[in-house]
C-alpha cells in the first residue's frame, strides 16, 4: 500500500515546476518519498508547507518533443515543459515498466542531468512504484514521468574513461584521480557548469579507467558509495557536490532489479564516472583524509543509526533528509560506517530549515 502522505504531496506538487531560481531542482518529491523511509510522516505536511513557497509554476508544454525530434532535444533546459508532456502523455500510453525499459537506457549516459537529481527523482519514483505493486496510484507514474522529462531536458554527459587496465580499489582510484584548479573557469551555472569544464583536466579518462569494479554490482555500488562517503567526510569546502557524489549511485541501487542485467552493469559503470568527475571537479587540492576510515565502535554505529532518521527531520533541509536516507540505506547493504559518519558531519555543514 503507498504511504497516503506520499499521496497528499505528489498532489501538491502536481502544479509545481521541476526547477526554481533558474536552475535549481525541485527537491520535493524525492525529499517527501525519502521521509517516508525514516519515519517523518508527521512532518510531511508542515515541511512541504515550507517548501512550496520556494518553488516556481510548472512551464508550458509547447509540444516541442515528440517521437521524431526527441534526440535532437536532448539537454535543452529551454524545453523542460515540453520535455514533462512528452514523458507524461507517454506514459499514458505504456506500463511504467515499459516506459523506464525505454527511457533509462537513452538517458542513463546523461546521469549528471540537473545535478543528477533527474536520475535521483526517476530512481526515488521508480521505489514508490516497485512498492505499490500491480495496480499503482496514476499519480506515482507521472512522478516517474517528471522524473525522466527533468533528466532528459537537463542530459548531461560526464567524461568517459579511457581503455587503460584498471588496477585500483574505489578508494584509491579516487584518491588517484586529476583535480580541476580553481582558477579554471566553470562552463555555466552550478554543478553542470563546473562538471562541463572537465574537458580542461588531462589525465581524467586515464584516471576514470583506474577502477577494478567488482564483478558484482551490488558490492561495485557499496565499494563506489563507500569511497565517496569518505571525501565528503573529509572536506568541508563542496559538501553539496560531494552529497551527490553518494546519494547518485546510492539512487541507482533502488533501481537496478527493475533494469536488464546489461543496462544494469552500464549503470554502475556510468555512476563512476559520475562519481569521480564529481571529485575531478571540485576536491582541489587533494586531501589526504579522503581515503582515511573513520574508526567507529559498535556502540557508536547503532548510535547513529539510531539518531539520523530523527535529526534529518529536525534538521529540515532536503539534503540532509535525502543523504540521511541514502546512507542508513547504503549501512544496511555494505555495513560501512563511512557513510553513516559522513551523513551525520554533513548535517552540521548545511544549514537548518526554518519556519
Amino acid at each position: 500500500m503507498t504511504n497516503p502522505h506520499l499521496l497528499e504531496s505528489l498532489s501538491r506538487l502536481e502544479s509545481t515546476g521541476p526547477e526554481f531560481g533558474g536552475f535549481l531542482a525541485n527537491h520535493g518529491p524525492m525529499a517527501v518519498e525519502a521521509l517516508t523511509h525514516v519515519g517523518g510522516d508527521e512532518a510531511i505536511p508542515h515541511w512541504l508547507d515550507r517548501y512550496l513557497r520556494e518553488l516556481d509554476a510548472a512551464p508550458s508544454d509547447g509540444h516541442g518533443v515528440d517521437d521524431d525530434s526527441w534526440p535532437q532535444r536532448l539537454g535543452d533546459p529551454r524545453l523542460l515543459g515540453d520535455w514533462s508532456g512528452y514523458l507524461l502523455r507517454q506514459s499514458r500510453e505504456v506500463s511504467w515498466r515499459d516506459l523506464l525499459a525505454t527511457w533509462w537506457p537513452r538517458l542513463v549516459e546523461g546521469m549528471a542531468a540537473s545535478a543528477t537529481h533527474g536520475m535521483i527523482r526517476t530512481a526515488h519514483a521508480v521505489r514508490s512504484l516497485e512498492a505499490a505493486g500491480h495496480e499503482p496510484d496514476p499519480l506515482l507514474v507521472d512522478e516517474l514521468a517528471r522524473g525522466l522529462g527533468l533528466w532528459a531536458a537537463r542530459y548531461d554527459p560526464v567524461p568517459s574513461a579511457s581503455r587503460k587496465p584498471p588496477t585500483l580499489d574505489a578508494v584509491a582510484a579516487l584518491a588517484a584521480l586529476p583535480r580541476l584548479h580553481p582558477d579554471v573557469p566553470s562552463r555555466g551555472t552550478g554543478i553542470n557548469g563546473r562538471l562541463r569544464a572537465l574537458d580542461e583536466l588531462s589525465g581524467l579518462p586515464d584516471g576514470l579507467a583506474g577502477w577494478r569494479a567488482p564483478v558484482d554490482l551490488d558490492r561495485a555500488l557499496s565499494a563506489i558509495v563507500g569511497a565517496a562517503a569518505k571525501v565528503l567526510l573529509a572536506r568541508p569546502d563542496a559538501p553539496i557536490p560531494f552529497c551527490h557524489a553518494v546519494t547518485a549511485p546510492a539512487a541507482t541501487r533502488l533501481v537496478l532489479p527493475s533494469l536488464t542485467p546489461a543496462v544494469a552493469a552500464r549503470t554502475v559503470q556510468v555512476s563512476w564516472r559520475v562519481t569521480g568527475s564529481l571529485i575531478a571537479a571540485f576536491a582541489h587540492p587533494r586531501d589526504p583524509r579522503e581515503s582515511t576510515t573513520p574508526l567507529v565502535s559498535a556502540i557508536d554505529v547503532a548510535r547513529l543509526v539510531d539518531r539520523l532518521p530523527t535529526a534529518a527531520v529536525e534538521h529540515g533541509d532536503e539534503h540532509v533528509i535525502k543523504l540521511s536516507e541514502a546512507a542508513l540505506r547504503e549501512f544496511a547493504v555494505s555495513k560501512d560506517a563511512s557513510v553513516l559518519v559522513a551523513a551525520d558531519r554533513f548535517r552540521t555543514r548545511v544549514p537548518a530549515t526554518e519556519g
